[in-house]
């Protein structure tokens, strides 16, 4: 099993974001998305509806557990849905305390991007991890190879 490193913090930019997009992109063979907060779908499910393999009732996915049930869709990872993921700023953003002027008033934070509060992973095609996130706690992990 591959080794999955913390990056929290490490996509706070775009060009972060694009560079490790353009690492996953050729290796990707699925994407996993969790819809969180009682929701049945957002704007990227909607967008992808004709590229859903699959779609199952969570409470628990790559490393979060929660009391509610979500949506997990599994997508088929395409050029178009890359393409579709450039357009973001990231996926999400984390402050460490004494980085920024607001962290040394909050503590450690994330901060909430244009692509939204729900989670994502990025899986090869031997279902190895490629990348995941939490992403209104701001948490990124990232594989080894990458």
């Amino acid at each position: 099993m591959m080794k999955m490193i913390d990056y929290t913090g490490k996509l706070n930019n775009h060009e972060e974001y694009i560079n490790v997009i353009k690492k996953i992109e050729d290796k990707c063979k699925y994407i996993e998305i969790v819809v969180i907060d009682g929701r049945k779908s957002n704007k990227f499910i909607d967008e992808f509806s004709d590229d859903i393999l699959s779609v199952k009732k969570v409470s628990e996915w790559w490393g979060t557990l929660t009391k509610s049930v979500n949506n997990l869709y599994r997508i088929k990872a395409t050029k178009e849905i890359f393409t579709y993921l450039r357009k973001y700023e990231t996926f999400c953003k984390y402050y460490e305390y004494g980085s920024t002027k607001e962290s040394f008033r909050r503590g450690d934070y994330s901060e909430v991007t244009d692509f939204g509060l729900d989670d994502i992973a990025f899986y090869d095609e031997n279902n190895n991890c490629l990348l995941c996130t939490t992403t209104h706690e701001g948490y990124i992990l990232i594989n080894e190879t990458l």
